[in-house]
């Protein structure tokens, strides 16, 4: 069985490429994904000109609107199903179509399956904003302006056959409109799935948006009075309602468990410079690859920001710090307790230290790894001189690195360009705290333990913290987290 997915685009070279992906990283191949232009004037045509998908046909309909471009994708497709997915949208997981596909399989009297949508804002796909379910309940109050989630919807294409395509004269209700002729109205047969199928990003309340909400709601108006239907004004008007608990009323945790960020197929190097990767158990560290593995912290993001560091493919990150709970909802883990944690395997027999690594530190390390401990001592400003040697990495040779960031960062980058084969973890201080040399942060400042660390170096310490807060709340500001994309690795 096809499926037809249309996504309608104008100028989305900054978000097209998550919805190519997400198609390309189904499970299900039998799609044909087709894309229909409205006069784009940036890099969109040339992305999807670029696009490897073999299934892909892109049409331009210049000055046409979107209900015009769907009209025209669903007259241009020669799948059985139909789903509409814009072009700053990303199906919920890999499995998604695959496990629609067996449901329109299951169900050959069903004409229209319809599902559930989870909104977030720029590249954050894990911070949920609002959850939106099709329902029962939205069904029968298509009277009183409510529908299902359009976008997570499967339609066979003989039911827009049979009760005609998007009306071309509403701007913005005229999906309402066709929930409205098919459901309402005609009565026809549908499936609630009950699965979270499509993630789409949402923008800020504006003067535009309540504009926007008056028009679509004077559209219900005419469809409604259009197929002779019976409603209540004041209730379509007040719709916005049940619109606000959307918004605070979900578990963003549980929500997540069924999501599954988009293989990088297309562009690959365009996420490598943008995505923050993350590693949230050490079994998931792959010591057959190269990688460095760093603290996802205030102060990697701050001088991050400044441009200290930058993101390579190859780093990865444990989240080690309360400032990512902005970004991603996820557990801080102490450095101190990743070391406890990191088993390592067979095959590396060496552990080269590089910074400062006292005696005490020295005798954890060989009683907790039983591998062959070498220390090479840098100071803090080493990196910075000209006679600064790049370190030569030894064959089945774990690297840790136990300076400060971005010491410790920009000197990973350095050795892993000197290296065919590489593997460091950015420790920090972390030694000294796993191996009891320093006491452990109390509990009550596990969330601010770089405030508790203070006691020591403080001016050292202090200094770090106010250049790293104010890059990191610049960042903020001028919204260049906006750019990054938070990718849970556990694979």
């Amino acid at each position: 069985m096809k499926i037809s997915i249309i996504t309608v685009c104008l100028n989305s070279e900054k978000t097209v490429r998550d919805t190519i992906n997400s198609v390309l990283s189904q499970s299900y191949k039998n799609i044909e994904h087709i894309f229909v232009d409205g006069g784009s004037t940036d890099k969109t045509l040339d992305l999807l000109k670029k696009n490897p998908n073999k299934n892909k046909k892109i049409f331009i309909k210049k000055n046409s609107n979107i209900y015009e471009a769907m009209n025209f994708g669903i007259k241009k497709s020669s799948g059985n199903i139909i789903q509409i997915l814009n072009s700053d949208d990303v199906l919920e997981n890999n499995m998604i179509i695959d496990e629609v596909i067996k449901n329109v399989k299951k169900f050959p009297d069903i004409n229209i399956f319809l599902g559930n949508v989870v909104f977030f804002s720029n590249n954050r796909f894990n911070k949920i904003k609002r959850y939106f379910v099709s329902n029962k309940e939205k069904i029968n109050n298509i009277v009183n302006g409510e529908m299902p989630a359009h976008p997570s919807c499967f339609i066979r294409k003989e039911t827009y056959e049979k009760f005609g395509l998007y009306n071309t004269n509403l701007k913005i209700a005229s999906d309402f409109d066709f929930f409205n002729r098919v459901l309402l109205k005609n009565k026809q047969k549908y499936k609630l799935l009950n699965k979270n199928i499509v993630r789409m990003r949402t923008g800020g309340i504006s003067n535009r948006f309540f504009k926007s909400y008056l028009i679509c709601s004077e559209e219900i108006i005419l469809s409604l009075r259009q197929n002779q239907i019976k409603f209540n004004k004041i209730k379509i008007y007040l719709r916005f309602i049940k619109k606000i608990k959307e918004t605070i009323n979900f578990d963003q945790k549980s929500l997540n468990k069924s999501y599954e960020i988009f293989k990088f197929i297309f562009d690959k190097s365009f996420y490598d410079k943008k995505t923050i990767k993350i590693i949230r158990n050490t079994k998931f560290i792959n010591f057959n690859k190269q990688f460095i593995l760093s603290g996802l912290n205030l102060a990697f993001m701050g001088y991050l920001m400044r441009g200290d560091v930058s993101l390579s493919k190859n780093l990865y990150h444990w989240p080690d710090g309360i400032y990512t709970k902005k970004f991603i909802n996820i557990k801080k883990v102490a450095g101190f307790k990743l070391l406890n944690q990191l088993i390592l395997p067979k095959d590396i027999k060496h552990i080269h230290v590089i910074g400062n690594l006292s005696n005490f530190g020295k005798k954890y390390l060989i009683s907790r790894y039983k591998k062959n401990i070498i220390h090479t001592h840098l100071y803090y400003g080493e990196e910075d001189n000209k006679n600064f040697k790049f370190y030569k990495s030894l064959k089945n040779t774990l690297i840790l690195l136990t300076l400060p960031t971005p010491k410790q960062e920009i000197i990973a980058e350095k050795i892993a360009k000197q290296n065919s084969q590489y593997k460091i973890i950015c420790v920090g201080g972390a030694i000294n705290i796993a191996s009891g040399e320093i006491p452990s942060v109390p509990v009550q400042f596990e969330k601010y333990e770089y405030i508790w660390r203070l006691k020591n170096d403080f001016f050292r310490r202090l200094n770090r913290i106010i250049i790293s807060f104010l890059h990191y709340q610049k960042g903020v500001i001028n919204k260049k987290f906006n750019n990054l994309i938070f990718k849970i690795n556990d694979e």
